[in-house]
């Protein structure tokens, strides 16, 4: 192994382990529900379409999606704009997202512990350039950054719309 390979192993590793801390405790919810919680909250309310694209499923299936997390009280179809249904985040929902966004801050951390600041500081550099990278080839930064929490993004590299406030 070259080493190129060997960063590229040991990255595929992180991520994974990453995703895995994240995905503990999560009270069921896939990983595309969450993303659309999260989305949801920074966001404000979307419609499906939108929903779709950023979590990453067909809109067939996003509608589906909606229908759980309606079912569950996490979400509530608002109106209709045009063709599109809009969907917005409940009570419920909303208190689900900012504890999913939470953990996965947590988990995040719990990597980042023992990672002295200047070193934090050179990672999040590099972080910053992957990112830039992938949406320069044309990647949507909507789905890069479907789980941000958005207040990050203030200093992120990555372009975002105006976030809502709660």
């Amino acid at each position: 192994m070259d080493e190129a390979d060997v960063v590229s192993n040991k990255l595929a590793t992180l991520a994974f382990a990453v995703v895995d801390a994240i995905g503990a405790d999560t009270e069921e919810l896939s990983p595309s529900a969450m993303a659309a919680l999260i989305s949801l909250k920074v966001r404000g309310p979307m419609a499906i379409g939108d929903v779709a694209g950023i979590v990453g499923l067909t809109h067939s299936a996003a509608v589906r999606l909606v229908d759980r997390l309606e079912k569950d009280w996490l979400v509530r179809r608002q109106r209709r704009v045009g063709r599109e249904v809009m969907v917005e985040l409940t009570s419920r929902g909303k208190r689900r997202a900012g504890t999913l966004q939470e953990k996965r801050l947590q988990a995040a951390r719990s990597f980042l512990a023992h990672i002295p600041g200047d070193q934090r500081e050179a990672f999040l550099a590099m972080i910053d350039q992957m990112l830039e990278t992938k949406v320069e080839a044309g990647i949507d930064p909507l789905r890069i950054c479907r789980m941000c929490t958005g207040v990050a993004c203030v200093i992120c590299s990555v372009e975002r719309p105006v976030m809502v406030a709660e």
